[in-house]
């Protein structure tokens, strides 16, 4: 293989692939602008709805006996009182957040050491009567609590009674738990094995289906270049369009972390040391080389670029499997049998390694089964560019 002419094959695809406006707007600005946009939106639609509701709790109250419930509800901040004669339809018409419906015999229940059955309205259809809901309830356990502690302070108990255990909590873990750090191993693995199988997908049935399609691949193959050349330039220039999609990607993914921090657990204080950025890369680059190599295989055996679409489809779902088998698993107490696993063990070693896990022989073991799958991959794809039946198949 001579690696000058392998090397003209690359500069000349990456020049194609660049000089079409099509392949920077749809392979790095729309990844890199798409989850700040949407979860930029989502962000901002849920903390309004949130504010909405803290600031201003409509809720109406049907109260025949002018419970001190009534009043202490009342007395909170930022409540505001709409009369109602139907709360069921105020509730469903959105006049209301929630209604309350207050027995008669409330506070002679409550003197009484009575339980008292309190009912509250509202619609699990709605954001916004859902949080009156919580709010409501808080309020209710709130009052609650003081009853029984006045309760029992007339029988002449100490509250303590109630609460027989006390839970002293004494973490082992070297850090405090990251709230988003948590969510990123469950959410990273997954968008970083979607993205390296879908970004150079366009590539590779460009370079491939899109080549015979044009006819362009034949011309191609007249010139000084072997198989082997064109196909190994072809395979890199997959590989780093499919790098720059997948970065892009996930760089938009981390600026909606940091400007939606609501979205993610309330907590964007995550920052990587180099050594699992350094990891990270390493693996986000063999998943993309396997299925750059794979892809450009199905592209080159695909009649059409229409036939290599139809094709490519379900590599997006074999990823998005392999990702969500693991997605729940205990990065402590992970079983030898997922390291073996194509892809599945690239999600385990990244859920490790972002939760600060550094296991050397689950490292090594991936590495080493992602360069077997990768050759695999190659071998493959050499196979099918071998193959006139192949090549000129129409």
């Amino acid at each position: 293989m001579n690696f000058k002419i392998m090397s003209v094959v690359f500069k000349k695809e990456i020049k194609d692939m660049f000089r079409d406006k099509k392949t920077i707007i749809l392979g790095i600005l729309i990844p890199l602008l798409i989850f700040p946009v949407m979860y930029g939106f989502m962000g901002k639609s849920m903390e309004d709805s949130q504010e909405k509701v803290q600031k201003n709790l409509k809720i109406a109250i049907k109260d025949e006996g002018n419970s001190s419930f009534n009043e202490y509800i009342k007395s909170q901040e930022n409540i505001t009182i709409i009369k109602s004669q139907d709360l069921k339809k105020d509730v469903q018409d959105g006049k209301i957040y929630a209604g309350i419906e207050i027995p008669k015999d409330f506070d002679d229940s409550i003197k009484n050491d009575k339980q008292v059955e309190l009912k509250i309205v509202y619609d699990d259809a709605s954001q916004n009567s859902s949080m009156a809901m919580d709010i409501i309830k808080s309020m209710a356990d709130t009052y609650s609590k003081g009853v029984v502690k006045e309760r029992l302070i007339k029988m002449g108990v100490d509250e303590s009674i109630l609460t027989p255990m006390v839970i002293k909590e004494d973490i082992v873990a070297k850090e405090k738990t990251n709230v988003g750090r948590m969510i990123l191993s469950m959410m990273l693995p997954l968008f970083l094995i979607i993205y390296s199988i879908s970004s150079p997908m366009a590539a590779a049935t460009d370079l491939g289906a899109g080549e015979k399609e044009r006819g362009t691949l034949e011309p191609l193959l007249t010139t000084k270049a072997s198989r082997m050349n064109l196909l190994f330039g072809k395979f890199f220039a997959i590989t780093l369009m499919g790098l720059i999609g997948t970065i892009a990607s996930i760089t938009g993914l981390l600026i909606s972390f940091k400007t939606s921090p609501s979205l993610f657990g309330g907590d964007a204080s995550v920052v990587f040391p180099a050594k699992t950025l350094i990891i990270i890369a390493a693996l986000t680059i063999f998943v993309t080389m396997i299925f750059g190599a794979l892809e450009l295989s199905v592209s080159i055996y695909a009649r059409s670029f229409k036939e290599a679409q139809t094709y490519l489809s379900p590599l997006s779902i074999v990823g998005m499997a392999a990702a969500f088998s693991t997605y729940m698993i205990d990065v402590k107490d992970i079983s030898p049998v997922y390291l073996n696993i194509p892809i599945v063990n690239i999600s385990v070693v990244l859920k490790e390694i972002i939760n600060g896990i550094y296991n050397p022989m689950h490292i090594i073991l991936t590495f080493v089964w992602s360069g077997v799958y990768i050759t695999i991959s190659i071998l493959f794809a050499r196979y099918m560019f071998s193959k006139e039946e192949v090549i000129f198949r129409t």
